[in-house]
């Protein structure tokens, strides 16, 4: 028996992200309280969504359902990688920010890549195709991050200005 998902399964998993995230925040450092409240919104803005959409489920179209799912998922999973870029940037945070890469971000990406395979149903070559680039960007990411000067100077910046 096959497995169906409805396109609202998208809006869940982003709202566990969103969750989740803002949990991450409020225990790390490096942000601010409102940054965990910031990500807590976003995830009532999702409930919201769910609710609103169930009143027009009749209405929307599965494709037009699908599309403001799959919008608010891949805003939760672009959260989850401006942390990263955040953490790298802004915060000079080099460990932390491979740790946070290697167990969150690369399998919250992996996770939405898998699930959105099974959703169009097409399990052999989308996650073959998906695996494959994200083991090559976390090669490329775990050879640039795990020397941070390669890194400045693929930049141009001066190292330890």
């Amino acid at each position: 028996m096959a497995l169906e998902l409805l396109p609202e399964f998208f809006l869940f998993l982003g709202i566990d992200f969103f969750v989740a995230v803002a949990l991450l925040c409020s225990i790390m450092d490096y942000f601010r309280r409102s940054v965990a409240y910031l990500f807590e919104a976003a995830a009532v803005f999702g409930y919201v969504n769910l609710l609103m959409s169930q009143q027009f489920l009749y209405f929307f179209s599965e494709y037009m359902r699908f599309a403001y799912s799959f919008l608010y998922l891949a805003l939760a999973l672009a959260g989850i990688v401006g942390i990263n870029f955040y953490l790298v940037i802004s915060k000079r945070a080099w460990s932390t920010a491979k740790l946070f890469a290697g167990t969150v971000t690369l399998p919250t990406v992996l996770i939405s890549v898998f699930f959105f395979s099974l959703y169009v149903r097409d399990t052999s070559y989308t996650l073959t195709a998906a695996f494959l680039s994200s083991a090559i960007v976390l090669g490329t990411a775990i050879a640039f991050l795990a020397n941070p000067d390669k890194f400045k100077d693929w930049l141009g910046k001066e190292v330890n200005k």
